[in-house]
């Protein structure tokens, strides 16, 4: 940890300024210590990463975070095929032309917030582009992978802290990232409210967050979830192989099936689809991407089913929460699976 990240730092109980307590009162970096605050809570630095995660009292937000350490502790996702399809799939959705093009954009921002850090996969090719500070935020043990993953420097941070309370003064940030984070949490709607809050005017935000599916799709993958979240993620990470099994083999078989008009009801719209990607869209998240291995292709899977909470919003809330929240849409991409949002507050 950086000296410089207490100048922004809060107290995660009462919202105070934070000072070291003990030890290294003069070094740059610190490795280990404490924070306090006026009012004496107190926090430790541990291996670099100042720790803000109290004992979660909501079983289901626990659970979440477990689910998280598990996937992340795999490295997926700084491999290079995965690490590609990710940053075209990034840029597409939140509207830049090209890494140029992004690299001009973060180049000009003075402290970027990674709200949902993960194991660092994409901060590995995006925080070297940020022109001043990045802080990366996690709630789970990933923050300790992407510390072993990242390059440090003067102006790196990693945080583990809830993203419901995140240490930081208001204002603090010219601009937040956070990349199908938010649902994640016991509500997507708070969460938003809380990273918003971190913006000072004028500074921008993108989102991703997951989008309302037709009824069958709905249906099948909360019937899904339900069997699977309350299992260790080690035996949730083998009771789902099937599931990835089967849309490998769905995928292998190149079918190509015609919907003939559009059936309303169940979100499905008429057209010429691949089997694999019908059932994927509209039925079963089934992911498979020829161009992984099939544990990268297992860990989407994984991240979609085991963690409780994963909750699905319209474009009609999301709008109507920027809108509340003081942030102006710039850019927005609807797809099945998600919807992705760059927003200035206002």
């Amino acid at each position: 940890m950086n000296r410089a990240l207490i100048d922004i730092l809060r107290c995660a109980d009462c919202g105070g300024p934070l000072a070291v307590a003990a030890p290294h009162e003069r070094d740059e970096r610190i490795e280990s210590g404490v924070l306090e605050c006026a009012a004496g809570h107190r926090f430790e630095v541990r291996d670099g990463i100042p720790r803000f995660v109290p004992q979660v009292g909501d079983t289901d937000q626990a659970q979440t975070a477990r689910s998280f350490g598990f996937k992340w502790q795999q490295l997926w996702g700084h491999d290079g095929r995965t690490r590609a399809f990710y940053q075209e799939w990034f840029l597409r959705r939140f509207g830049f032309a090209s890494m140029d093009d992004l690299g001009r954009f973060l180049s000009g921002k003075s402290c970027a917030l990674d709200a949902g850090t993960g194991n660092g996969q994409s901060a590995g090719w995006y925080s070297p582009l940020v022109g001043g500070r990045w802080v990366g935020v996690d709630i789970s043990t990933s923050v300790d992978v992407a510390r072993r993953q990242l390059p440090s420097g003067p102006s790196r941070d990693l945080v583990q802290a809830d993203i419901l309370h995140l240490p930081f003064e208001a204002g603090s940030f010219d601009l937040v990232l956070s990349d199908g984070v938010l649902h994640h949490t016991p509500s997507t709607r708070d969460a938003l409210a809380s990273v918003a809050r971190l913006l000072r005017p004028g500074g921008e935000i993108l989102f991703y967050v997951y989008r309302k599916k037709g009824a069958i799709r709905e249906f099948t993958d909360d019937h899904v979830r339900d069997v699977v979240a309350p299992l260790p993620p080690e035996a949730a990470w083998e009771a789902l192989k099937p599931i990835t099994r089967l849309g490998e083999s769905l995928a292998g078989a190149h079918v190509t099936i015609t919907v003939p008009e559009d059936i309303p009801s169940l979100g499905i719209r008429a057209g010429d689809y691949d089997l694999q990607r019908f059932l994927y869209d509209h039925v079963l998240k089934l992911f498979w991407n020829d161009g992984f291995t099939f544990d990268e292709n297992h860990h989407v899977n994984f991240d979609w089913f085991h963690p409780r909470y994963a909750h699905r919003q319209t474009e009609e809330q999301v709008g109507a929460w920027c809108r509340d929240l003081g942030l102006d849409i710039v850019h927005q991409a609807i797809e099945v699976s998600g919807i992705s949002v760059r927003a200035v507050k206002r």
